[in-house]
């Protein structure tokens, strides 16, 4: 197990992580276009929180390693950047012209807005976009990079960061886990426990986690025992396998405790395959696989593709009906998938390139991961 393997990266980016994006968003899609029974969506958020938890954490890392601190205004900026062009375009805008002829529940328009919309969503369906609800899930996230940001900017001096951010990650598992047992058997709704803050930020947890361990390996002289380990070709079936498990286990308290906990450690394990230490065929293989052009692309285009592919589904919807499922499937998943890069490549990339520029005036170390 001698040699370095790296993962392929363009600037800011590593190749294995967006293709797990790819992944994630593939399941959401597929799942939508009519094969929730078979593939369930929920799998894919699970996988996009860990990556999220991931790599904020590393970027408040690598600005903490190249500044000694923390600009939360910039980090804000970034965020804004990212999530605002795409989200205009496909939920703000659309929702306004809907409203001309069609009453919207504006509370909950507004909760979409300011990412609180998971709660407002729980056992009801506001009138707001058909399809527009997927982003209850980015509510989490935008919670958790406006909790984590603050509790950073309080810990990022202190000597002892790294061991903070730990133990903040360690209790954020806990309190998920317990919280979803205790409402489980309290007999709160799946709705309740499925999109609660409380109940999914395990999964941000594990992302988390799994930074601090690449921070760690990143700063020894030597590799890490531990490094060398996660390259084993064990750790890429055995996520592989823990995720398929997860899947098929149908029975509900499983699937309201426990499975959000496996789908997030086989994740994280993933990411940290992919920066092992290892020279093993399976591994190059592996890579060059997360490497391919369309996968990389779909990952790129993940968060585009995730907002509009809904959405997009309820507007077709009548011309759809009557299409057979072999048909339709396939069809739904082409245009999803194709709407959400036009997005991409149209109104995210150029909004992300406007960032960078700004961000690198600004702080011309600040790491630029478009995330």
């Amino acid at each position: 197990m001698s040699g370095s393997v790296e993962p392929p990266r363009a600037i800011g980016r590593y190749a294995h992580v967006d293709a797990l994006r790819a992944l994630a968003v593939s399941i959401v899609v597929v799942s939508h276009a009519g094969l929730g029974a078979i593939v369930p969506g929920g799998t894919g958020v699970t996988l996009f929180f860990s990556i999220s938890g991931f790599i904020i954490t590393v970027l408040l890392l690598r600005e903490r390693d190249t500044t000694g601190g923390f600009s939360a205004g910039s980090f804000y900026f970034r965020r804004a950047m990212k999530i605002g062009p795409p989200f205009l375009v496909v939920i703000a805008i659309p929702t306004l012209v809907l409203s001309l002829w069609h009453a919207i529940d504006w509370p909950a328009f507004l909760a979409q807005i300011f990412f609180v919309y998971n709660w407002v969503a729980i056992d009801s369906q506001p009138a707001v976009l058909p399809g527009s609800g997927v982003v209850w899930s980015l509510a989490i996230e935008e919670q958790f990079y406006i909790v984590f940001a603050i509790i950073w900017l309080l810990m990022v001096r202190s000597r002892s960061y790294l061991r903070g951010i730990t133990l903040l990650a360690v209790a954020a598992i806990v309190l998920s886990v317990g919280a979803r047992f205790a409402l489980f058997f309290s007999g709160a709704s799946e709705d309740r426990i499925y999109q609660g803050t409380d109940t999914r930020m395990e999964g941000l947890a594990w992302g988390i986690l799994a930074a601090v361990v690449f921070a760690w390996w990143s700063r020894a002289p030597t590799p890490p025992r531990s490094r060398l380990l996660f390259g084993s070709p064990w750790v890429l079936v055995s996520a592989a396998a823990v995720l398929l498990v997860s899947l098929l286990i149908r029975d509900e308290a499983f699937r309201s405790t426990g499975r959000y906990t496996l789908q997030s450690v086989a994740t994280c394990a993933v990411i940290l395959y992919g920066f092992s230490v290892n020279s093993s065929r399976l591994k190059q293989v592996t890579l060059r696989m997360f490497a391919y052009a369309p996968v990389q692309l779909i990952g790129h285009a993940s968060y585009s593709i995730y907002l509009i592919h809904l959405p997009l589904y309820e507007l077709l919807t009548p011309l759809f009906s009557g299409l057979p499922v072999a048909v339709r499937t396939p069809l739904e998943i082409l245009l999803g998938v194709g709407a959400g890069i036009l997005i991409y490549l149209l109104v995210e990339k150029p909004a992300l390139a406007l960032r960078n520029r700004i961000t690198a005036a600004r702080t011309p170390t600040a790491e630029q991961i478009a995330v």
